[in-house]
């Protein structure tokens, strides 16, 4: 069988996922999930499993196959599921949901292998892409932002950046080492992830603040993502838009006249992604992080050129609102 080199899939309110042609905006094939909506997909590394979170298990389905009905179901969660992400070597998932758990899944045993109970509706997770440090960094409604070790099943460290205001998604650089969270009032905050190892102390994990800014002031963020190189962030809003930002760092003067300096992180605002007409619900870029696509309750999907910031392609065919998209075009 010959693989398909790129694998776009959408879905929604419609109670459809949609996989799409990305170079001929066609889709491709559609795949009936009538159970509830789709809130969340993710792609398997192989692009072998698409991986589906609805209310309240999850289903697998086989990329490449062509039956409509998915290959496993993951039994667990007692209410709606709100992220689901592979581990790089796709041999392990995680998911969380509004029953305020996260779990950890083994995909070729089809169980639960660790429950995580957080306290709090979880909005978002991140798996740590070092496989090593078995981290999970969550997001919840009460505003918390965590680091887990899913293998203890305990938290590492926390914190808290808006009391009583509920961070939407929270995302970990492509290297590790920052950790950045989107909240309801449009603040994104993101944090230096500080892991050390001693003999004396063991492993001590701490969030260390970096940087603030207003990504899209008084407007709900619905979803943070990382590109592919580390370089850029992606944001997504209620405020119709997606917007792409570039953290660097600078020297600043510490007083008037004086000659001492300090390094002070910045986001520079490189886009703004003007295209939707109602809420931007996902993103996901491509493997080279040249391309963005996003989707949005305006039922339709969009491809980004990011050097221009202008869209090159335009997915139509959902019948209700786009609220998720899975994209794995890696060779």
């Amino acid at each position: 069988m010959e693989e398909t080199p790129v694998i776009l899939a959408t879905a929604g309110y419609d109670h459809t996922i949609r996989m799409w042609d990305a170079l001929k905006s066609t889709c491709t094939r559609s795949i009936p999930y009538t159970e509830t909506q789709v809130n969340r997909m993710a792609l398997s590394n192989d692009k072998h499993y698409l991986a589906v979170a609805g209310n309240p298990r999850v289903s697998l389905y086989d990329v490449f196959g062509t039956s409509e009905a998915p290959v496993l179901c993951l039994e667990g969660h007692k209410g709606n599921v709100t992220a689901v992400e592979f581990t790089h070597d796709h041999k392990f998932l995680a998911t969380s949901s509004e029953d305020k758990t996260i779990m950890w899944w083994d995909v070729y045993a089809g169980n639960c292998k660790r429950v995580l109970q957080n306290g709090s509706i979880v909005n978002d997770i991140a798996i740590h892409p070092d496989g090593r440090q078995e981290l999970i960094i969550s997001c919840d409604q009460n505003g918390a932002v965590r680091v887990w070790s899913w293998r203890r099943q305990e938290v590492l460290c926390q914190v808290v950046p808006e009391p009583d205001v509920p961070i939407r998604s929270v995302a970990v650089s492509p290297n590790g080492q920052l950790i950045v969270a989107g909240n309801n009032l449009g603040q994104v905050f993101a944090y230096r992830l500080i892991i050390e190892s001693t003999p004396q102390t063991g492993r001590t994990v701490e969030l260390e603040p970096y940087l603030k800014f207003d990504a899209h002031e008084g407007f709900r963020i619905t979803r943070v993502v990382f590109s592919s190189n580390g370089r850029l962030l992606a944001t997504c809003s209620s405020d119709r838009t997606a917007k792409l930002w570039e953290f660097k760092e600078g020297p600043i003067m510490v007083a008037k006249g004086s000659r001492e300096e300090v390094i002070q992180a910045g986001a520079v605002l490189v886009h703004t992604l003007n295209y939707h007409h109602r809420w931007v619900w996902d993103a996901a870029f491509s493997s080279d992080s040249g391309y963005l696509v996003t989707v949005s309750t305006d039922t339709r999907a969009a491809l980004w050129d990011v050097s221009s910031g202008e869209v090159i392609r335009q997915f139509k065919g959902h019948q209700k609102g786009v609220v998720c998209v899975a994209l794995n075009d890696a060779n």
